[in-house]
């Protein structure tokens, strides 16, 4: 495992040197101004509209996430399996490492899910898509989706039915870091007005996104990993209502479920709405159905679980008061019947902020600052299964998150950044139950083919 590790090490820093990441390099590109490569941003047609996230990879229709076009630097200058106009294949590799200052002995930092190992570094992301796209001129045609996961991203991008089991057995991967996952495959009829999606995709409720393309940060917020589901097995209706209007509708079945013994047709919808110049946008976007009942508590194992019904809701607005500034606001919300160890109602709630400066086309700069309250210590710390930082871990959850994202070439994207999370509660959700703070150094790489 050591030699595994030490290889990879060796793998990213070879490849950022090779693409020009040292401080050196950071210093003489951000005051370079030959960026012929990188063409200048444009504005998406709807702030917080499906695939906006996409000026990295302006071509995906379906990132869940909602930070706008003009945020991530858009363009790619080669492409290995050919440019993929109307479909196409095309992917991503995404490896970082996340420096810990408080160096847990579990090497985990603390209860997270996603970029969760401490000092060492990561694989995220091997990530390959398949797709054909529906036309753009109204006419109706058939497309449809597959997508690749291998890395340690794949923990969150499983479904139960899947990927696994309940009970363990049939499982595709036997490893807790890395793994594989398919977390698309769809197919759709209709066009771009109109469309309707049947099978496996990501969920249209909250913010950033499993893709490692769709978000700023490389460390990722607490609402993306406990507050809400990741995939959906089922079907979804969208709908351009008007130049300024799109809706989205279906019925799935439950959070990243294809089959559970407790779950039922199951509610997802979003509405989104923008103004006419495109400089203020809203969402919102729930999901409600049946889940199994789990009070998250180990000394609760022995009792049945039953179907109640769970719900979270995503608010999400988006203004852009400049050409070169946006900030957007994140409010949510999830609660679950029989959720308790008493048998009551849980509820976990939350705000996220995030604020954006585009320096220039190879630089762009962001801030997050977030509030995560789990009050019943029923959604923070749902883990992978060696980590020690695990629930119940009720009380107030906040991180403040900064950092820039470099372009040094249109197929990479650098993303380094630091991290302050602290804790306000009755447990110590942070190394290995002695604190409640940490703060993280970290920056990740991803690279286009």
């Amino acid at each position: 495992m050591k030699k595994k590790k030490i290889s990879f090490a060796r793998c990213v820093a070879a490849w950022l040197c090779l693409n020009g990441c040292s401080a050196a390099v950071v210093v003489l590109a951000q005051q370079e101004t030959n960026v012929d490569s990188i063409p200048s941003l444009e504005l998406s047609d709807n702030v917080g509209g499906a695939g906006s996230v996409g000026a990295f990879e302006a071509s995906d229709p379906v990132l869940n996430d909602e930070v706008s076009m003009g945020v991530i630097p858009s363009s790619q200058s080669w492409f290995l399996f050919g440019k993929p106009d109307g479909g196409g294949v095309y992917g991503w590799l995404d490896g970082g490492f996340v420096g810990n200052v408080a160096s847990p002995a579990s090497k985990f930092n603390g209860p997270y899910n996603a970029v969760d190992r401490a000092n060492e570094a990561m694989a995220n992301q091997v990530y390959l898509i398949g797709e054909r796209l529906l036309p753009t001129d109204n006419s109706t045609a058939i497309g449809g989706r597959v997508d690749l996961l291998y890395g340690e991203d794949f923990f969150l991008a499983q479904s139960r039915g899947w990927e696994f089991t309940t009970s363990g057995n049939g499982n595709w991967n036997s490893g807790e870091y890395y793994g594989l996952a398919i977390p698309q495959l769809y197919a759709e009829v209709g066009h771009q007005d109109l469309s309707l999606k049947l099978g496996h995709f990501y969920t249209i409720v909250g913010y950033e996104g499993v893709p490692a393309v769709g978000n700023f940060f490389y460390m990722k917020s607490y609402s993306y990993q406990f507050a809400g589901p990741f995939t959906e097995w089922g079907g979804l209706i969208h709908w351009q209502a008007s130049d300024s209007i799109d809706v989205d509708g279906g019925i799935v079945n439950g959070w990243n479920n294809i089959s559970s013994g407790y779950t039922g047709p199951t509610f997802l919808g979003r509405v989104r709405a923008k103004n006419d110049d495109n400089s203020l946008s809203t969402s919102f976007a729930i999901i409600t159905g049946n889940e199994a009942s789990d009070p998250a508590s180990p000394s609760l194992l022995a009792i049945p679980l039953v179907a109640a019904n769970r719900t979270r809701y995503s608010w999400i607005v988006e203004a852009r008061p400049s050409r070169k500034l946006q900030y957007v606001f994140h409010q949510w919300l999830g609660t679950e019947n029989n959720g308790t160890v008493q048998g009551n109602t849980a509820l976990w709630t939350g705000i996220d902020q995030y604020l954006y400066y585009a320096a220039s086309d190879r630089w762009k700069w962001g801030g997050r600052f977030e509030w995560f309250q789990d009050a019943d210590g029923v959604r923070v710390g749902l883990n992978r299964p060696s980590n020690p930082n695990t629930v119940p871990l009720p009380g107030n959850y906040f991180s403040l998150t900064v950092g820039p994202n470099w372009v040094p070439s249109s197929n990479v994207l650098v993303r380094p950044a630091i991290r302050w999370d602290f804790y306000s509660g009755t447990a110590k959700p942070f190394d290995d139950g002695a604190s409640t703070s940490q703060f993280l150094v970290g920056f990740d790489a991803i690279q286009k083919f």
